[in-house]
């Protein structure tokens, strides 16, 4: 009998890992778009390019447009940007909202020409 608990145990904890290993993965791919800050801070994309996640932020300074790319990592199942500085980041399935710890909330644009939602 014991060793029936034993192996439910075995099999749950299989399966909590499991679950656990591609949540972060998938919950990035629900996040690729555009996003733009509820406040007007600056804006940013999310997106996948040969297997990995960045950020990508546009700025403009002085006229000229500059364009910078961070990576994206997952630790303890949590999210960062890797700016130098670990930016934590979580979705909101319900709203449809990124938040940034620090930085705020972001809302994902729907039709990037238009830039509205």
């Amino acid at each position: 009998m014991k060793w029936i608990d034993n192996l439910i145990y075995t099999l749950l904890s299989a399966c909590l890992l499991a679950g656990c290993e591609d949540s972060g993965s998938k919950e990035l791919e629900r996040m690729q778009g555009y996003w733009v800050h509820v406040r007007g801070h600056p804006a940013f994309t999310l997106s996948e390019t040969g297997g990995r996640y960045t950020v990508t932020r546009k700025a403009n300074v002085r006229g000229r447009i500059l364009e910078t790319a961070y990576p994206v990592t997952e630790r303890n199942g949590c999210l960062f940007i890797e700016t130098g500085f670990r930016i934590q980041f979580t979705y909101d399935k319900k709203t449809d909202r990124i938040t940034l710890s620090p930085g705020g909330e972001y809302k994902r644009v729907t039709n990037p020409k238009n830039k509205a939602r």
